[in-house]
């Protein structure tokens, strides 16, 4: 039975409406106004947080002057004894996550319509300097009016709410809502509502959130930042124009929120009246992000907490350039949405970029290309035609790499652009072959040019499996001692600044795909002086050197599946509780990294209980092996789920993956309880 009790000196609680994880939502009476409004109290644990209660009184301010017409607005904020609440008004209705579950999907004129009213709320709040950081459905409120008001709320509640989870954490948000940048620990900006916002559209379109799906919220996370959302069928192309442009990867490539919810508003009369769409089905694969140098997913919580500052309102602050503009799109089939130039911070970054060359596949004849031009695909299994075996096309390469090329011009490739044709007493030295437990092979060589006084590097990466990309390389530091010397691709390379790696790593991302039986080169050039003309020796310590330290940098990293091809260290093959006969083997196989020396149970590479290929294991072929060992016929496999058939004993599940086997624990196959 509920009693009503006073809050403050000026509210009385009245019903109670509802709960969740931050506290209680009440009706609450103004004894000053009369008026029935709502009161969020809040768990008392945040009020014995001196952090948060002192974060909660400095914000109160800017919250009261948050009015729109869409914004729930807040009245007061109540901090008395153990009771922090936010008072703000009542909106009779129900939450759009409510109107979802009851319809699937919503037509596209009301789904734009929801969004675009959304989105003038965020750009009200960011002229104020204030951020939401938990835009979704949830914290959109509909009113029972016809048609339905919405009103954004939660902005505090958000805020304060991540205060206590970064600091256990390290992350910020709902995971299917939340910015790629956030992720890889980059400040969060306005950008990063109008990210959330188009998933919200995209969901109230598809009836699902584009990146959601099986695995952990690493796995969600990683899919935000390397892949591209799933196509929504059957929506106009301008609608789509509008939603590929809220969920570019990049902030600086989104539209202002005012500018997007103008577009949407301008789309409305060609909406009207087309059909719900019905729900999209849940994706089994993502296609890779082919547009724009993303950053390289991090680790999340690797970022010292107090860089974080997730209760930061200021938008200027956390907002490095200006955003994209939005023009209004037209009918019919909606142009290609293209960013505004980079600001020269952003340019700085991405040191001498250049368009990716399509890759083409090697004629068969080995001597038409003695030494293979950048980015360019090596069928090995053409070549075992050609040469009778890969040893023996590897030594004629060699031969011919270490002759070097008649014509100069054939090496101008391997410059990245950066040093010119090779002179005349150019080396080429090839390093060390390194096998990878993924099945991933790298081989690095280095053609130095005296004359021009710089050394080019080409990575070769190879695998029986596919492995999709982008790989990790670190550029050595430069013999002055600073921590990247000046380096030029001749791919869309990235500077890599992902928490964990250390900032001399110089490290950078390189957008190649590793095709199953194939390779895949990479050139990059830096300067650089030999200080004994012809010193082979020290062109080939060099090639060692950025092994090491390309190595010693994904060392850093743990807890993530970025690089997974390079990281994999081993499996580790779990077996759940206790087996009985007429069931699934409860069994979940996961990596363990190199660097560390335990699993990572939250990076699943496979489980039992959902056998649909999880992202990390599409990262590192896919081509994963699953047998039993020791068990006398009592498992069975289907589709590499083992199910217990009879009784047994001394059973184990071994697993396969590129170069690595990996056994589970001993276990019993006990008869049903219910038998």
């Amino acid at each position: 039975m509920q009693t009503t009790r006073a809050l403050g000196s000026r509210y009385v609680l009245e019903r109670q409406l509802g709960s969740g994880a931050m506290g209680q939502v009440w009706a609450a009476l103004d004894q000053r106004t009369g008026e029935t409004v709502a009161a969020k109290l809040l768990r008392p644990e945040f009020a014995r947080d001196p952090e948060i209660l002192t974060r909660f009184v400095q914000e109160r301010s800017i919250l009261l002057d948050l009015v729109h017409p869409h914004v729930v607005r807040v009245r007061d904020l109540v901090v008395e004894g153990e009771d922090l609440a936010i008072v703000m008004d009542l909106v009779e209705g129900a939450d759009l996550r409510a109107r979802l579950r009851a319809a699937g999907t919503l037509p596209p004129a009301e789904a734009a319509r929801i969004t675009a009213d959304v989105l003038e709320a965020l750009a009200a709040a960011h002229a104020g300097g204030v951020l939401h950081r938990d835009v979704k459905p949830d914290n959109v409120l509909l009113t029972d009016e016809d048609p339905p008001g919405v009103r954004l709320g939660d902005f505090s509640i958000a805020r304060l709410a991540q205060e206590t989870t970064v600091r256990m954490t390290g992350v910020l948000g709902t995971p299917d809502y939340m910015a790629p940048e956030i992720f890889t620990a980059e400040t969060v900006s306005a950008a990063s509502d109008v990210y959330a916002t188009g998933i919200v559209l995209y969901e109230l379109l598809a009836g699902r959130p584009p990146f959601a799906g099986g695995g952990t919220g690493y796995a969600v996370a990683n899919r935000h930042v390397t892949a591209e959302p799933p196509p929504v069928p059957g929506i106009p192309a301008a609608l789509a124009a509008v939603l590929q442009a809220l969920l570019a990867k990049e902030p600086d490539r989104r539209p202002r929120a005012e500018a997007a919810a103008a577009s949407l508003r301008d789309l409305l009369p060609a909406l009207d009246g087309l059909p719900a769409l019905p729900v999209a089905p849940e994706p089994t694969s993502w296609k890779a992000a082919g547009t724009g140098p993303a950053p390289a997913f991090g680790v999340l919580g690797h970022r010292p907490v107090d860089e974080l500052d997730p209760g930061r309102t200021n938008v200027k602050a956390a907002s490095p350039g200006p955003a994209a503009e939005l023009s209004a799109p037209t009918t019919g089939e909606a142009a290609p949405w293209v960013a505004p130039s980079t600001d020269d911070e952003l340019a700085s970054a991405r040191t001498q970029l250049r368009p990716r060359q399509a890759p083409a596949h090697a004629a068969p004849e080995v001597e038409v290309e003695p030494v293979a031009s950048p980015g360019r695909l090596r069928d090995r299994r053409t070549w075992l035609v050609v040469g009778g075996s890969l040893a023996a096309v590897a030594a004629v390469v060699g031969v011919v790499a270490l002759a070097g090329s008649g014509d100069p011009d054939d090496r101008s490739g391997t410059r990245g652009g950066g040093g010119g044709p090779a002179s005349a007493d150019a080396l080429t030295v090839s390093g060390p072959t390194e096998r990878l437990p993924s099945g991933l092979t790298v081989v690095r060589e280095g053609a130095y040019d005296a004359e021009a006084g710089v050394l080019t590097t080409t990575v070769t990466w190879s695998s029986e499996t596919s492995l999709p990309g982008p790989l990790f390389e670190a550029v050595p530091a430069a013999e002055d001692g600073t921590a990247c010397p000046d380096v030029t691709w001749d791919v869309a390379a990235v500077r890599d600044v992902t928490p964990g790696l250390p900032v001399t790593a110089c490290g950078w991302e390189v957008p190649v795909d590793v095709p199953a039986g194939a390779e895949v080169t990479a050139s990059y050039t830096v300067p650089f002086e030999l200080e004994e003309d012809g010193d082979m020796q020290a062109l080939r310590e060099r090639l060692v050197g950025a092994g090491t330290s390309t190595g010693a940098a994904l060392d850093g990293l743990t807890g993530t599946p970025v690089y997974a091809a390079q990281r994999l260290e081993d499996l580790e093959v779990q077996i759940d509780g206790t087996v009985r006969v007429s069931a699934p083997v409860g069994m979940v196989v996961v990596p363990v990294w190199r660097g560390t020396d335990a699993a990572d149970n939250i990076s699943v590479l496979f489980s039992s209980r959902n056998p649909q290929p999880t992202l990390l294991l599409q990262q590192l072929g896919g081509d994963l092996e699953v047998r039993t060992d020791d068990c006398t016929g009592s498992l069975a496999f289907t589709d590499r789920v083992p199910y217990a058939n009879t009784v047994g004993s001394g059973c184990t599940v071994s697993v396969r993956l590129g170069e690595i086997e990996a056994r589970s624990r001993s276990f019993d196959v006990l008869q049903n309880s219910a038998g």
